[in-house]
């Protein structure tokens, strides 16, 4: 075993453990003392992706970095009450970093791609007190069974490339098993939902569960990996290999989270829309 993969086991063990018991405790501990332990994870993580993203640009951190930071800071506290405020806010951080670059429009971008994550994170987990840990925790093991079957298959079969100018190593055939990957995981899901009878028999789509969430599976995989696109684009045109040094073995957040960023932003926007009555009338 290589010294980066050693590092990239006992980084997974230490941050995967701390994350899933935040999904996990985060309303208990909130409940019981007083402490919004999901906010602040959803916090944390977003200073975290500001601070990656300005010395990805500029190599230093300063108070455009820091506006960022602060209107993540605050997507991650507000986006349980008002989540229309907040986009309001994004809107203004984004008009604030301009004002400070004197129109950066690709670092001012910075602002929503960190900080509309933060939100929907934050929008899945508070929205249903019902199973919205689970939805989030549904959400993580899609994103993540996508890197794992993407990696796994594409190394296995290789095959032709899916975007050579853009990520070389990624081929057609880890696309496909990154979707089926994620297809297996959400289908897991659906029998432990059923199993612990968590989806009420009211819920709008409680008839259609299985459906619903294999073919979401099969879309936020997809979404996923334009994500994982996304920041592999932004990383080549700045010529970097990683967006940061912060994760032993991993690289940067950016390398670890580009497919959930993406993917969080689309599931928010169906459950909002299933929520508001926009499917299963």
């Amino acid at each position: 075993m290589s010294l980066n993969m050693a590092l990239r086991i006992v980084s997974s063990l230490i941050l995967a453990p701390i994350v899933l018991c935040a999904i996990w405790f985060g309303k208990l501990v909130y409940e019981d003392f007083g402490i919004p332990l999901y906010s602040i994870l959803l916090a944390v993580f977003g200073a975290g992706l500001a601070w990656e993203w300005e010395t990805m640009f500029r190599k230093t951190f300063s108070s455009r970095g820091l506006i960022i930071a602060l209107t993540a800071f605050l997507a991650a506290f507000i986006s349980e009450g008002n989540p229309t405020f907040v986009l309001w806010l994004i809107l203004l951080g984004t008009a604030a970093v301009m004002w400070k670059t004197d129109g950066d429009v690709k670092f001012a971008l910075g602002v929503p791609y960190i900080c509309l994550p933060v939100l929907s994170l934050g929008y899945i987990y508070y929205v249903n007190d019902a199973i919205s840990r689970e939805i989030v925790l549904w959400l993580f093991f899609v994103v993540w069974a996508t890197d794992i079957g993407g990696l796994m298959v594409g190394s296995t079969l290789k095959g032709p490339k899916l975007a050579p100018r853009i990520s070389p190593k990624k081929t057609w055939s880890g696309f496909i098993g990154a979707i089926l990957f994620a297809i297996a995981v959400a289908y897991v899901f659906v029998l432990y939902l059923k199993a612990n009878s968590l989806v009420p028999p009211a819920a709008p789509y409680a008839v259609h569960l299985t459906r619903v969430l294999l073919i979401s599976a099969l879309v936020l995989s997809v979404v996923s990996q334009i994500g994982d696109l996304f920041e592999s684009g932004i990383k080549r045109k700045l010529g970097l290999k990683d967006s940061s040094n912060l994760i032993p073995g991993h690289g940067g957040l950016f390398d670890r989270v580009d497919g959930l960023l993406f993917a969080s932003v689309v599931a928010a926007a169906w459950l909002y829309a299933v929520n508001n009555g926009c499917f299963f009338r």
